[in-house]
């Protein structure tokens, strides 16, 4: 049984990699070559901190698995407040076959998904990224989205202005081209700037306010994926013309962001138009035009974190 550590997997693991895998991936699960199984998620002492386990099966490589996940909001600045490990299985044998360190794997599987939404969904000439939130979440959006479309303003929003420093000194490093990175001194004032939303929070609330929204954004909503948590409001959900997710098994069990509207009666579940492989494989449109505000609410995916280890795992062996 392997060990995998996170330097390791930062090693092995590139951008480019990531996102021809996932495409990859995403096409696998629509023709039931991967696909997940149900997911748990459990409250720890209050609703504030969560343990979630998120489960995949191969059905042509020879491997399962699983991803468990712990948040814990208050862990930050000296612990991240997202901890996940992957258990990789011998689908022959269903021995072990390693135990990967997966924050990095996370957060690089959750940015380049939402490179591949954003590539289908937002507007061809988007240049402008809005960024909530300021974690290695957040980091990755940046690392990801620069790769699809032609970033020319950066702004990024947290609640804590420390952590947005330390944000941008991050993202110089990595920007694969030059542009500018501006610190917003408020939520709105970051959406309202921005074509390409990424919220990237554990918020119980809303991180922003649906008003400040202009016609034909694209809103990454990353951080939500339990009932209970929100970071959007229900203005910016009703406003939205396309609403996709990675698969539409259990989700109306965690989406916070859409079942709290849902239970208000304000909108119903066909507000959920389909799933990034539906639109990958062309079952359901794209934007059909630069004013529709479309919305990828992810919530995780057992299915992305198992094709991805897989990829590291095989690498590392090679």
């Amino acid at each position: 049984m392997l060990q995998i550590t996170e330097n390791q997997v930062q090693e092995i693991i590139s951008m480019e990699m990531a996102l021809s895998a996932l495409r990859e991936a995403y096409k696998e699960c629509a023709e039931g070559k991967i696909y997940a199984g149900g997911r748990i998620f459990m409250p720890i002492r209050g609703q504030e901190n969560v343990g979630q386990w998120l489960v995949a099966n191969c059905t042509e490589k020879p491997y399962f698995g699983a991803k468990f996940s712990s948040v814990f909001p208050q862990n930050v600045p000296t612990l991240p407040s997202v901890i996940s490990k992957v258990s990789l299985y011998s689908a022959v044998t269903g021995e072990l076959q390693a135990l990967i360190d997966a924050n990095y794997l996370t957060a690089i599987k959750t940015g380049g998904s939402a490179a591949i939404v954003t590539d289908l969904m937002a507007k061809k000439d988007a240049s402008k990224l809005g960024i909530i939130g300021s974690g290695l979440q957040a980091y990755s959006q940046a690392l990801a989205i620069q790769e699809v479309r032609n970033i020319t303003e950066l702004y990024v929003y947290d609640v804590n202005p420390e952590r947005v420093e330390n944000f941008i000194y991050q993202i110089r490093k990595i920007q694969n081209h030059p542009y500018k990175i501006i610190a917003s001194t408020t939520a709105d004032e970051c959406v309202a700037q921005s074509d390409i939303i990424c919220t990237c929070t554990t918020s119980l609330t809303p991180v922003f306010s649906g008003s400040a929204l202009k016609p034909g954004t694209h809103i990454n909503a990353i951080g939500s994926f339990t009932s209970f948590m929100q970071e959007l409001d229900e203005d910016t959900v009703m406003k939205s013309n396309k609403i996709i997710t990675e698969h539409k098994e259990g989700f109306w069990d965690v989406a916070g962001d859409l079942i709290i509207p849902l239970n208000k009666g304000l909108i119903s579940k066909d507000k959920l138009t389909g799933t990034v492989g539906e639109v990958l494989t062309r079952k359901i449109s794209t934007r059909e035009n630069d004013n529709e505000i479309t919305l990828y609410e992810s919530v995780g995916s057992g299915v992305l974190d198992i094709a991805l280890s897989i990829e590291i795992y095989e690498k590392f062996n090679q």
